[in-house]
C-alpha cells in the first residue's frame, strides 16, 4: 500500500515534512534553503533564547523615544508608561497567536501568508514589512547619522552639528549600511555581538546623565515621574484622550511588523511553551525599562533646556567633553548599525528579491532598501514627535493590523490550525492556489480594515474617521477579522478536514 503520510508529528503538537516529501519538493520552484520547514533537530530555542532574542531587538535608540514622545506631546510620565505599556501588551496578543504556526509547523512567514493569501498573493503582506522595515531603516540612519554629525564636530569647532551638518552625517550613515549590506561582510557579524552590550552601557551612561543634569536643575528621579500633564500642549494635540489612544495605536505599531513575521523566529522553538513564555516575560519587560529612561530623559530636558526631547541622540548636543562626545557617538554608530543590519536592511532586502528572484537579486534588494531611505526623509519622521508618533507610526498600524488579523483569523478560526504543508510548496498541488494564486478574499479584507480609519489622516469623515484613525490598528484588525471570516465562508477548498489531516500525518511519539 503507497505511503499517503507526508508530514510527522514528532511531538504532540509539532510537526515536519518527512524525508520523501522534502525530496519530491527539492526541485519545486515555491521551494528553496531559506523557506524549508524546520526539522525536529533544529527546533532547540528555549524560553532563555526567545527572550534574549527580544532583549536585543528591543534595545537600541529608537527604544528610548516612544514615551518620550508622548511626554513632548504633553502627556506626563506615568500615563505615558502605562501608554507605552498597554500598546506592547496588545500587540503581543496578534504576535503570540501568529507564533503558533510557526512552533507548530516549522515554516517561515513567508510560507505562512500562502494559507491566507496564497501563493502570489503571500507577496502582498510581505512587501508591506518590507516596505514599513525600509521605513525603520531610514529612522536608524537619521539617528546614526547624528552620531556621525557629531564625531565630525569633535575635530572642526565650526560645524553645524544640528544643520546640515546631520544631514551629511546621514548620508555617511547610508552609504556605510549600503557598503555593508553588498559586501554582506564578516565583519558585521563580530558587530552584532557587540551591539546590544554597546546600547546597554550607553543606558547606563544616559541615566547618569539624566540624574546629573535633574540635581543641577534641583529635579529628582521622583520629580521626574511625579510631573502632570502639559494641558496646553496637550490640547494643541488633540487633548489628552485623543493623544492616549493614539500613543496605544503607535506604540502597537512599533512591533506590528514583527507581529506578522514572528514565525520566522518562533520556528526554531521547542515547544510551544517556550516560545510563550520567552516573548511574554522578556518583550513588555524590556520596553517598558528602555521607555522608562526615555521618560525621565524628555522630562529633564523639558525642565533644564525648556522642550522635552525625545531623541536621545540630542545629549551628543550637550556633552562638554570633546572625548566623551567622540566615545559615545561611536557607541551609538556601533549599536545603531547592528540593529540596522539585523532588522531593517536584510528583511526588505529579501523581501524585494523575493518578488522576483530572477531579476531582484538580494543586492539590487539592499541598494532599494537604500533608496526608499531617502524617499522616506526621516528628517521630518523623526523630526516631530508628533510626526514619528501619529504619522508614521499611526500610519504603519493602519496598514498592517488587518493583515495580521486576517493570518490570525484564517489560522484558527477558517482552517483550524490544520494545515498541509507539503501543498504549500508543491506545485502541483491547488490547496492555496485559490484565485491563480491569488485569495482575492484575503486582499478585499485587508482593503477594507485599513481604508476607512486611513480616511482619518486626510481630514475626511470629519471627528468620525479622526477617532477610528486614534485607534486605528485595533479597529482595523476588528474589521479584517470579522470580514474575512465572513468572506471564507463560501471558500473549501483550501480547508484541510480532519479526516484528511490524520491521513497526511503519521504520528512518530510516544502517546501516554
Amino acid at each position: 500500500m503507497e505511503n499517503k503520510y507526508t508530514q510527522m508529528e514528532f511531538s504532540k503538537g509539532l510537526f515536519e515534512l518527512n524525508e520523501e516529501t522534502l525530496k519530491e519538493l527539492s526541485d519545486s520552484k515555491y521551494m528553496n534553503a531559506d523557506l524549508v520547514p524546520t526539522s525536529a533537530s533544529e527546533r532547540t530555542w528555549n524560553t532563555y533564547n526567545i527572550g534574549m532574542l527580544w532583549v536585543g531587538m528591543v534595545i537600541c535608540i529608537t527604544g528610548f523615544s516612544y514615551a518620550a514622545a508622548l511626554i513632548a506631546l504633553g502627556m506626563g510620565p506615568i500615563p505615558a508608561l502605562i501608554n507605552v505599556l498597554i500598546g506592547n501588551l496588545i500587540v503581543l496578543i496578534p504576535m503570540q497567536l501568529n507564533s503558533h504556526a510557526g512552533t507548530r509547523y516549522g515554516i517561515p512567514f513567508p510560507v505562512f501568508a500562502r494559507i491566507s493569501f496564497g501563493r502570489m498573493g503571500s507577496h502582498l503582506p510581505s512587501l508591506m514589512r518590507a516596505i514599513v522595515a525600509a521605513g525603520w531603516c531610514a529612522v536608524q540612519c537619521w539617528v546614526g547619522g547624528a552620531a556621525f554629525s557629531s564625531i565630525i564636530s569633535v575635530f572642526s569647532s565650526s560645524w553645524d552639528t544640528e544643520g546640515m551638518g546631520r544631514f551629511i552625517g546621514f548620508g555617511i550613515f547610508l552609504v556605510l549600511t549600503l557598503i555593508l549590506g553588498l559586501k554582506g561582510s564578516e565583519g558585521i557579524k563580530r558587530l552584532e555581538s557587540l551591539g546590544s552590550p554597546i546600547l546597554i552601557i550607553l543606558c547606563i551612561g544616559l541615566i547618569c546623565w539624566i540624574v546629573s543634569l535633574g540635581n543641577d536643575c534641583g529635579l529628582s528621579v521622583g520629580d521626574m515621574f511625579l510631573a502632570g500633564n502639559e494641558p496646553a500642549t496637550l490640547e494643541a494635540n488633540g487633548g489628552f484622550l485623543y493623544v492616549f489612544l493614539a500613543g496605544i495605536t503607535s506604540n502597537i505599531a512599533v512591533w506590528a511588523t514583527l507581529a506578522l513575521n514572528i514565525p520566522d523566529f518562533s520556528r526554531y522553538a521547542k515547544s510551544q511553551k517556550a516560545q510563550f513564555r520567552g516573548q511574554l516575560y522578556a518583550m513588555p519587560t524590556s520596553v517598558i525599562v528602555l521607555a522608562t529612561i526615555g521618560a525621565m530623559f524628555a522630562k529633564v530636558t523639558e525642565v533644564a533646556y525648556g522642550e522635552a526631547q525625545f531623541d536621545p541622540t540630542a545629549v551628543l548636543l550637550h556633552l562638554n567633553n570633546k572625548f566623551v562626545v567622540l566615545v559615545v557617538s561611536l557607541g551609538v554608530i556601533i549599536g545603531t548599525l547592528t540593529t540596522n543590519m539585523a532588522a531593517n536592511v536584510v528583511a526588505p532586502a529579501n523581501g524585494f528579491a523575493n518578488l522576483a528572484p530572477k531579476k531582484i537579486s538580494y543586492r539590487v534588494g539592499i541598494i532599494i532598501t537604500c533608496i526608499l531611505c531617502i524617499v522616506y526623509r526621516p528628517w521630518w519622521m523623526y523630526g516631530d514627535a508628533g510626526a514619528f508618533m501619529f504619522t508614521w507610526l499611526g500610519t504603519c498600524g493602519t496598514i498592517l493590523g488587518p493583515v495580521a488579523a486576517i493570518l490570525v483569523a484564517d489560522y484558527f478560526v477558517v482552517k483550524k490550525k490544520r494545515i498541509n504543508v507539503k501543498a504549500l510548496y508543491d506545485e502541483k498541488d491547488d490547496t492555496y492556489t485559490y484565485n491563480k494564486g491569488w485569495n482575492i478574499r484575503a486582499i478585499a479584507a485587508w482593503v477594507l480594515g485599513f481604508i476607512v480609519p486611513l480616511l482619518g489622516k486626510f481630514g475626511i469623515g470629519g471627528t468620525f474617521t479622526k477617532w477610528l484613525d486614534a485607534n486605528s490598528y485595533i479597529v482595523g484588525f476588528i474589521l479584517a477579522f470579522v470580514l474575512y471570516i465572513l468572506f471564507m465562508k463560501s471558500e473549501k477548498k483550501s480547508y484541510v478536514s480532519e479526516e484528511t489531516f490524520v491521513e497526511i500525518t503519521e504520528k512518530k511519539y510516544a502517546q501516554q
